[in-house]
């Protein structure tokens, strides 16, 4: 019997894509707090998402290269279960904060993602993407998936150029269960698609 795979909407910047986003059987929502992301929510805006769901539904912060008193605004605000982070962030810096954090490794030649993950040895997810925000991720782009070891276990997370046409393909060629999809769900940046939403969870667990 195929078990059911974790999948987070990330981008959220409205109640309503948010809402949809539970509609359509998410497990996860994450909130982008790079100032120059198309995507980017306020913290004011974020609590006001996060006070519209479901109590079940895992709430996700992304950070890149932000600073300490940045990251302490939003946590003092929002009510944040995961923290992802996307910069150069030490391994220190993303257990400081006491809670669980994923850290994106940038699928490039020149990076062994095994060896990138070991200096994050604490992290509760390895989320792998193509470059994009601060070449860590958010490209919207896919990489070669057959750069993936094959002796990655279920703290991984797939991202990068995912949406409803290719997402069984790649849960295939990687045999990973976690995925992150942007912006092949919206309409725009920033803007979901209720319809893009159901067809993506749709394809991974029929």
């Amino acid at each position: 019997m195929k078990s059911r795979c974790f999948t987070k909407f990330c981008g959220i910047t409205t109640i309503k894509d948010a809402k949809n986003a539970e509609l359509a059987g998410c497990d996860a929502i994450g909130f982008v707090f790079v100032r120059k992301s198309k995507r980017y929510v306020s913290i004011r805006n974020c609590q006001n998402i996060i006070d519209s769901l479901a109590p079940t539904t895992l709430t996700v912060a992304l950070f890149s290269n932000n600073t300490k008193d940045e990251i302490q605004q939003v946590l003092n605000t929002c009510r944040i279960h995961v923290l992802q982070f996307h910069g150069n962030e030490s391994a220190d810096f993303c257990s400081y904060w006491n809670k669980p954090y994923w850290k994106a490794i940038p699928m490039a030649d020149n990076i062994d993602p095994l060896e990138y993950a070991s200096h994050y040895a604490d992290a509760q997810g390895y989320l792998i993407d193509n470059f994009g925000i601060e070449k860590s991720g958010g490209s919207g782009s896919n990489f070669d998936w057959d750069k993936i070891p094959s002796q990655i276990d279920d703290k991984w997370i797939l991202a990068g150029g995912l949406n409803p046409k290719n997402v069984l393909k790649a849960r295939k060629k990687t045999k990973i269960n976690n995925f992150d999809v942007s912006s092949g769900i919206e309409i725009s940046p920033g803007k979901k698609s209720i319809k893009l939403m159901k067809k993506f969870i749709r394809k991974l667990n029929d």
